[in-house]
């Protein structure tokens, strides 16, 4: 197994869950950006959260005590909201994901198999964090990409056919024990969470 020397969720990700009360964060000229999940505030910010956390550790940063979802329009609640536009990446990410979804559970299945899991490897055994989309939603619909999510990959481990993926997710702050696996059995993850595959952000 490789893992990036030193990160543990419980020490390095942030201390509350991805949930925030309903209100703005952001909004692009006229267009209303709320299907892309950064318009209001209960869609989540998770891109926000992951790009966050790795910063914070690849910059050596102590990461906030905060237990609680900071309140909209505090300093740090802009820093994630700021992070999460990052986490778009002019569109690509949200085009990412909806192409993932367009190809149906086997085809995402495969293209995790086949050729994501390699990638988030080779970004770990490097030492580097990796952003992961993960796919929770299927078909052409783009108002379903909220259902998908972003969590931050620090350890990977490949036996045979099967991949396990060790990640901070922050839906589920300070646990170290959450997984997603890829095998010829399917794509799931540890908590139970729908989930049709994966790919390196």
């Amino acid at each position: 197994m490789s893992a990036v020397s030193g990160f543990l969720p419980s020490t390095h990700g942030l201390h509350f869950a991805n949930r925030f009360p309903p209100g703005p964060t952001v909004r692009l000229g006229p267009l209303d950006p709320r299907w892309i999940g950064i318009g209001d505030a209960s869609a989540g910010l998770c891109g926000g959260m992951a790009w966050y956390v790795r910063e914070r550790f690849e910059g050596g940063l102590p990461i906030p005590p905060d237990m609680d979802p900071p309140a909209n329009g505090s300093p740090l609640f802009q820093a994630l909201v700021r992070r999460q536009v990052q986490s778009l990446e002019w569109m690509r990410t949200p085009l990412g994901f909806w192409w993932m979804g367009a190809q149906g559970p086997d085809g995402a299945a495969r293209r995790t198999r086949e050729t994501e899991c390699p990638k988030i490897a080779a970004t770990i055994a490097s030492g580097h964090l990796a952003v992961v989309g993960l796919v929770r939603h299927q078909g052409l619909n783009p108002f379903r990409l909220t259902e998908s999510h972003q969590v931050l990959a620090y350890g990977s481990d490949t036996q045979g056919d099967a991949t396990t993926i060790r990640i901070y997710d922050p839906n589920h702050p300070d646990e170290d024990d959450i997984t997603i696996v890829a095998d010829a059995a399917g794509i799931r993850q540890s908590t139970r969470e729908t989930l049709y595959g994966f790919f390196q952000l």
